[in-house]
């Protein structure tokens, strides 16, 4: 019997694995609706040994919304032609090597640990930025160094009346250079394939 059970949980699991072949490498966070405000100073989230920080910036000229890649060898991916404005992604969209342009961390210039705008709700028409000022879009992000990133999303929820940032959920792609659809999750096939899998091997230990 506990052969029979061995069998056919791999054997599932090859038929979970080849089905989902773009998501069965993903590592996903789950829903975490963190959130920041100028009031409570940025929030941060590590990914891999890799930090990334958002929230709101007011006081003066300033009232933005942003993230930023808080290491060398992480960056996110902004809008063509500036530096300092974050993509706006749709979900579908593909990140990957392809994908321009990866904003690294130290940025050059004598920019470092930049904070990438998501809004700007001070900025003239035009300026303000990709995403909107009251609801959600994807940031694109990386990681690695050289020729060689993970790369991934992070979705993002902005409040204008309160300046609140939320960051709703991310996910990345934990095989090298390989791409990732934006909003992509892992294949409830695989996860569940693999939770009844870690079950069955405590049962044999027990």
């Amino acid at each position: 019997m506990k052969t029979g059970l061995k069998t056919g949980l791999i054997a599932a699991l090859t038929v979970a694995t080849a089905t989902s072949v773009g998501s069965a490498d993903i590592v996903y966070s789950g829903v975490l609706n963190q959130t920041a405000d100028a009031a409570t100073g940025p929030g941060t989230i590590d990914i891999m040994g890799q930090q990334w920080g958002f929230g709101h910036e007011s006081g003066g000229p300033l009232d933005y919304s942003f993230v930023s890649a808080n290491n060398s060898g992480s960056g996110v991916f902004v809008e063509l032609g500036t530096l300092l404005r974050a993509r706006n992604f749709a979900s579908g969209d593909t990140i990957g090597t392809f994908t321009e342009v990866l904003n690294m961390f130290p940025t050059g210039g004598g920019i470092e640990n930049a904070n990438i705008t998501l809004y700007d709700y001070a900025a003239e028409p035009g300026g303000e930025g990709n995403f909107p000022s009251t609801g959600t879009g994807f940031v694109g992000f990386g990681f690695g160094g050289g020729v060689d990133f993970n790369y991934g999303w992070m979705r993002f929820t902005l409040e204008g009346l309160t300046r609140r940032v939320t960051l709703v959920d991310w996910a990345y792609e934990s095989v090298v250079n390989q791409s990732i659809e934006v909003g992509a999750v892992p294949a409830p096939g695989v996860l569940a394939v693999m939770a009844v899998a870690g079950l069955a091997g405590r049962r044999r230990r027990a």
